[in-house]
């Protein structure tokens, strides 16, 4: 279940005693145990009724002890359990584990047990993960679907006073890169950013693609979106200057090609569903894109014929062979390719 579980968990005053939240977003997991502790937590008692326990290093009859433990001066408990091994892998002590699926198959009415983990994934076969979807909720903390992301910038940027249009909330999610495929960027990184462009603006109220662009560092993802675009515009200088900037930026020559050649295999991928009827919708699950990007991939495709594409990627494949083998250097190699694919 998405993270809006708990919140409204919360807002209900309905809380499950034991949920079982993994992902790599820690913003959202933060934000879910500052919520917890605002609403069900004294301040006087925090050390009491608030207990953080690292999954790395406790045992399970501790944890067991925690949450059978009475809260003191206070209606619930909450305890949150970071990283125990044994609920993503086949690791740990089968005992420990059988003692932890007896506990929640009868948790403390007192106590909200809250296990975190990192792994983006869990394994569902497991009798704890599915003991704890019996007996509470598992919660996922990956990455916001794009609605709910363009709905939480908008509200990032109205909490610092400014405003922000649909259109530039996303050409901010392309310059940051956050829903780039591989991105290891979080919402913390995309906090950080809202607070720059809010800081830079001062009193000045709207955030405009100038003003974006000012202030952020473009993402790779939005770098091979601007030099594959001079590409099928046949603009040589385009290409190259961009292709200049990223090795600025220290990015690896043979990275840059590999996004080369995954953009041009993209938008063969997005003319070809396009011309056999689908949707821009169920072309961005079939590429396994976010909606934007299917959606500019798209336009861009729009530039080239289906039979220029080919022969653009079969250049950049010569480029790369001529890379790993040695035959060119690396920087000449997608210099030349550049010159070739725009025909000049």
């Amino acid at each position: 279940m998405s993270y809006k579980k708990i919140l409204e968990d919360i807002k209900k005053d309905h809380l499950e005693n034991v949920y079982l939240c993994f992902g790599n977003e820690n913003y959202l997991k933060d934000w879910i145990i500052t919520k917890l502790k605002k609403k069900y937590i004294n301040e006087s008692f925090q050390s009491l009724n608030y207990i953080y326990l690292d999954g790395k290093e406790i045992a399970v009859k501790d944890i067991v002890n925690a949450c059978e433990t009475l809260p003191f001066m206070n209606d619930i408990k909450v305890v949150i359990v970071e990283d125990l091994e044994f609920i993503v892998t086949n690791k740990g002590n089968k005992e420990d584990e059988e003692n932890l699926i007896n506990y929640i198959k009868n948790p403390s009415e007192t106590t909200c047990l809250l296990f975190i983990n990192k792994a983006e994934k869990i394994d569902k076969r497991k009798k704890l993960y599915k003991e704890i979807k019996k007996n509470g909720s598992i919660i996922e903390f990956n990455k916001m679907k794009e609605d709910e992301l363009f709905k939480w910038i908008d509200k990032k940027f109205k909490d610092n006073k400014k405003n922000i249009t649909r259109k530039d909330i996303n050409y901010f999610l392309q310059v940051t890169g956050y829903l780039d495929n591989n991105s290891n960027k979080t919402l913390y990184d995309l906090d950080n950013e809202i607070i720059k462009i809010s800081n830079y603006l001062g009193n000045n109220e709207k955030v405009s693609k100038d003003i974006i662009d000012k202030i952020l560092i473009r993402s790779l993802q939005n770098n091979i979106f601007k030099l594959v675009d001079g590409l099928g515009k046949r603009n040589p200088e385009t290409s190259l200057t961009v292709f200049n900037e990223m090795l600025l930026e220290n990015e690896p020559v043979q990275l840059i090609m590999y996004m080369i050649i995954r953009q041009f295999r993209l938008l063969i991928m997005g003319k070809l569903l396009e011309q056999k009827g689908y949707s821009q919708k169920n072309i961005s699950k079939k590429m396994k894109v976010p909606g934007f990007v299917a959606r500019k991939v798209l336009n861009q495709g729009r530039n080239l014929s289906l039979k220029e594409l080919e022969r653009s990627l079969k250049k950049c494949l010569e480029a790369d062979r001529a890379i790993k083998t040695g035959k060119l250097d690396n920087k000449l190699a997608v210099e030349k390719l550049i010159i070739e694919v725009t025909g000049k």
